[in-house]
């Protein structure tokens, strides 16, 4: 009978221990691309649990009454063609940014945005040795009215909210590197010591062809905190010369530990291979028993590659849907910037909003606006539905444009702005100036139409596809002054000054020799 109480307590507190575990999940998605002799992975970490929420980011919400962030870093540039839609088997996507940073805030109420916003970015820059707080008023960006916060790659798609402020800014010139991840990895609760954690190797994950790391942090109304992290790499197992490649061959390029195991912390720890073939995912589960990381992990490697890239059309295939961005003309007083938005799906019709965000130096004319569609403008008007415009002001405010369009099926559609360089004080250029100003990207969304849902749809569709897009990020010089103009002005007025100086104290100081000679010698030598 004196058992009874305390058998109650353990369970009691077995019965809390496993709503603590139950509040953290980690999830990898591998998917083998070996026509191209490279290997997509995916890691994914969330946490719905107020202990395991990261108390330095706790701390920025109270101070600044924010509702959520999401902040990514990217080195790269995803493409279909070329690793698969970002949409996975399993049914979760893979999370992929534009090169750059970016950064994405909800705010409570509309009191002292802009000062919010500037602590924000200066505390995660701190934390994550960026340099967030480059993104002051000439790049950040509010929605437009029309407009919802999925339209900008937000994460999750949600749709808007009167009582929030939501804020946007981004940094094409923001190189990725260890002292970003390092950080993030930190902010797991095994950290990279247990778990999927452990695969991640900041130098091995830096070597692939594209990384993109995010973070998306949350706190709903009722006091719930979110954490969603994300890491998306694509490795290359030929680097390591073997026909069967391994995980610790894949994410370790010196000493790896020799097996990994779930991390005591997390409910659901595992790991997807997708099988390109069947279109089928096979399951790891972690929680049963620990991974070797020296057992070959895809057997038959090489066959597969060969099979591969014996399919005459791997190279010739097109997106289903691609949006493109250029610069236009010549110079570095006048130019143009030109959009295109194509949909090679053969049945389906897409629904497209186009949003872009370009600096104020950049001054762009909307009556210069012109859109063609397979050549034709009088079909691009019929597809453009809005096309919406907010001009920059000078320092301040960038242009945001956003339009909204309907592409048929094998349609191409292409609009094109003009633009004059501005030209910039000596104290705003960069260091690099002659290389040019980076331009971040664009947005692109494509749907399915809700009228051909029937013949073409969402669930049928979006796997094989993915719906949001970011166009390349665009270099774009600007008129740059003679820096070497007050150097030769500093050396020639020193010149100037030195001969003037020097050819005066000779007058006024030495003497001729002659007169010094007479003014020396005795008065008799004189007469």
């Amino acid at each position: 009978m004196k058992m009874a109480p305390l058998v109650a307590v353990l369970l009691c507190l077995l019965s809390l221990l496993h709503g603590a575990l139950a509040a953290f999940t980690e999830r990898l998605t591998l998917r083998p691309l070996p026509a191209i002799n490279q290997v997509l992975a995916r890691f994914e970490f969330s946490v719905d649990e107020d202990a395991l929420f990261p108390n330095v980011l706790r701390q920025i919400f109270d101070k600044h009454d924010t509702e959520s962030l999401h902040l990514t870093f990217s080195v790269g540039r995803y493409a279909d063609w070329r690793y698969g839609s970002a949409q996975s088997f399993s049914g979760s996507g893979f999370a992929h940014s534009p090169f750059g940073t970016r950064l994405q805030v909800a705010l409570r109420g509309g009191v002292d945005v802009q000062q919010r916003w500037r602590g924000i970015t200066a505390e995660l820059g701190g934390i994550f040795s960026a340099s967030l707080s480059q993104m002051d008023e000439t790049v950040v960006t509010g929605i437009m009215s029309a407009s919802t916060p999925r339209e900008l790659g937000a994460f999750p798609t949600t749709n808007v909210d009167p009582a929030l402020v939501f804020l946007h800014g981004s940094l094409a010139r923001e190189e990725l590197c260890t002292e970003n991840l390092t950080p993030w990895l930190k902010m797991l609760p095994c950290r990279a010591v247990a778990g999927l954690g452990a695969l991640i190797d900041p130098i091995n994950a830096l070597s692939g062809e594209y990384l993109s790391i995010s973070l998306f942090a949350a706190r709903s109304a009722d006091g719930q905190w979110t954490l969603r992290q994300h890491l998306t790499t694509v490795q290359s197992p030929s680097k390591h010369n073997n026909a069967r490649w391994s995980l610790g061959s894949l994410f370790f390029a010196n000493e790896q530990p020799s097996e990994i195991a779930a991390c005591p912390l997390a409910t659901d720890s595992v790991i997807h291979t997708e099988d390109t073939k069947s279109l089928g995912v096979v399951t790891t589960d972690l929680r049963e028993k620990s991974v070797s990381l020296a057992n070959p992990w895809f057997e038959d490697w090489k066959t597969a590659a060969k099979e591969a890239s014996a399919k005459a059309n791997y190279k010739a295939q097109e997106d289903v849907v691609s949006a493109h961005r250029f610069v236009t003309g010549y110079g570095q007083v006048r130019g143009g910037i030109a959009v295109q938005l194509k949909n090679n799906h053969p049945s389906c019709s897409m629904h497209v909003f186009y949003h872009d965000v370009i600096p104020w130096y950049l001054r762009l004319y909307f009556h210069t606006f012109r859109a063609t569609a397979g050549g034709s403008e009088q079909k691009a008007q019929e597809l453009i539905q809005t096309f919406d415009f907010v001009p920059a002001e000078l320092r301040g405010r960038p242009n945001q444009l956003r339009l909204e369009a309907v592409l048929p099926a094998n349609t191409t559609l292409i609009f094109s702005l003009q633009m004059e360089k501005a030209f910039l004080r000596l104290s705003e250029h960069p260091p690099d100036a002659n290389r040019g100003f980076d331009i971040a990207s664009g947005v692109a969304t494509f749907d399915v139409l809700d009228d051909e849902l029937s013949t073409c749809g969402k669930a049928s569709a979006s796997p094989y596809f993915t719906t949001t897009l970011f166009t390349e990020p665009l270099l774009v010089p600007l008129p740059t002054p003679d820096f070497s103009m007050p150097y030769n002005v500093i050396t020639m007025t020193s010149t100037v000054v030195a001969f003037f100086v020097g050819t005066m104290l000779n007058a006024l100081l030495r003497k001729a020799p002659r007169l010094k000679q007479m003014m020396t010698s005795s008065p008799d030598a004189a007469k």
